[in-house]
């Protein structure tokens, strides 16, 4: 067996370029550590920002005493040890606590002693600065305060034809008015609280409509300061709800009760007409054809196609002498005329009206909606149907009984009953311009079997 020379495996190591380079390496670290060891024993390093965290206290009758301003503080702390074990120490080896609340048992300034540990082996605590921290404390106290909201940013982002109607905090949790908050926190700072403004934050984009917004609410004091409200407590899971209304001048619509065929079958839909208003400047009435209202946007467009409508005005009303009617407005809910404008006067156009009799007998009443099996008749037996007739000689020359029917609407009449009607009277075709202005017997006792 061939035997191996230690010595030779020796040199050829060392005669090692790359060998002998790592060896020197690592015969220096161990020196220094040697040297490190022996001539720095001890050594010490500062941390700094640590935290210190103040907790609420309560008083021998369990109340809460609150701590005011930060409830967390920082300090610096000297650690000591050996040089090669205290240079990694770190934040999270050591923790700073108060020594003792014992002495808070009221509302007052106290002075709160410091101490701090370390968890590395080896390593103590040498130097806190500051050693102690001064913490007012105060008792816990819940109010109720109202709240206002400021959307006035919110008009800047609008268009012109557009307002802010109303507006109001709510809560995400369901969508509840928030008029009033509720507010707990030290006494000492709600005790400067004179109000809670809500601010919603402003959108990127225009207006348009009626939507919900990201809330700030910020506390003022009666002299208009803001007041620190970090360590109130309060909803903050809430938004602003800004309706939006549309302002716009909008065209208006006369509507008319008992309108004969002749002007409803008609192009317009309605006899001729102009629209006055009362001017309080010129004390005179002034043609008008269009109202400035506001309201619900969807609404606003809607009457911009359609226009709004005037209280209706009964046909047989409408007399010789007696052609304008001072009417008011139909406005649909949330709808209001913001111009001024509270009644319209419509002034009909017709040719030349007249007044003529006629009468027609009982037997000749239609009756309308009438089920299938049953029949009707009227009460009135011993006498004829009067009417007064209303026509417009430019258009109609001479009228006569034949011109007009009589109906009474039964709809809806199930069973055999003795029934109190009103007797209706229309034009037999679209082309007689008349219409009844009294009718006698107004109605009629209708007998159904």
């Amino acid at each position: 067996m061939m035997k191996i020379n230690p010595f030779n495996t020796i040199n050829r190591l060392f005669g090692n370029k790359k060998f002998l380079m790592a060896f020197s390496v690592v015969c220096a670290v161990i020196f220094w550590l040697v040297i490190d060891i022996t001539e720095n024993p001890t050594r010490e390093i500062t941390v700094s920002d640590l935290k210190v965290s103040v907790a609420d206290q309560t008083d021998d009758n369990g109340g809460v005493l609150m701590a005011l301003g930060e409830t967390e503080r920082e300090v610096a702390v000297t650690v000591s040890g050996p040089g090669y074990i205290v240079t990694n120490v770190k934040k999270s080896n050591i923790s700073v606590s108060v020594v003792s609340y014992s002495e808070v048992n009221r509302p007052g300034s106290y002075v709160l002693n410091l101490t701090a540990s370390v968890d590395v082996n080896g390593c103590q605590i040498t130097k806190i600065s500051p050693s102690y921290i001064q913490v007012n404390y105060d008792y816990d106290t819940t109010t109720e305060i109202p709240v206002e909201i400021d959307v006035s940013g919110l008009q800047q982002v609008m268009t012109a034809d557009r307002e802010i109607f109303k507006s109001g905090l709510k809560s995400n949790a369901d969508g509840s008015d928030i008029p009033i908050l509720q507010v707990s926190g030290p006494s000492e700072v709600i005790g400067d609280v004179a109000k809670v403004v809500a601010v919603p934050k402003l959108p990127s984009t225009l207006l348009p409509e009626s939507q919900n917004f990201e809330t700030e609410l910020k506390f003022y004091d009666s002299l208009g300061n803001l007041v620190d409200a970090s360590q109130l407590v309060y909803n903050r899971d809430c938004y602003i709800r800004a309706v939006v209304y549309k302002i716009a001048e909008v065209g208006l619509k006369p509507t008319f009760e008992n309108m004969p065929k002749c002007y409803s079958a008609s192009s317009t839909g309605t006899p001729q007409f102009t629209l006055y208003r009362y001017s309080d400047k010129t004390r005179a009435n002034e043609k008008m054809s269009t109202v400035k209202i506001r309201g619900p946007v969807e609404t606003v467009d809607e009457l911009l196609l359609s226009s709004l409508s005037l209280s209706a005005i009964d046909f047989m009303k409408i007399s010789p002498g007696n052609t304008s009617f001072n009417v008011s407005f139909i406005l649909p809910e949330g709808v209001e005329v913001v111009d001024g404008t509270e009644e319209v006067t419509v002034a009909l156009k017709f040719g030349k009206l007249s007044i003529a009799d006629i009468e027609i007998e009982p037997s000749k009443i239609q009756f309308i909606g009438l089920p299938s099996g049953m029949s009707a008749n009227s009460g009135i037996t011993n006498k004829s149907i009067k009417i007064k007739i209303c026509y417009d000689r430019n258009e109609t020359s001479r009228i006569s009984s034949k011109d007009f029917v009589l109906t009474v609407d039964l709809t809806g009449i199930t069973t055999a009953s003795a029934v109190t009607k009103p007797i209706q009277v229309s034009t037999a075709s679209n082309s007689i311009y008349a219409w009844a202005v009294a009718i006698d017997p107004a109605e009629s006792i209708i007998e159904i079997k």
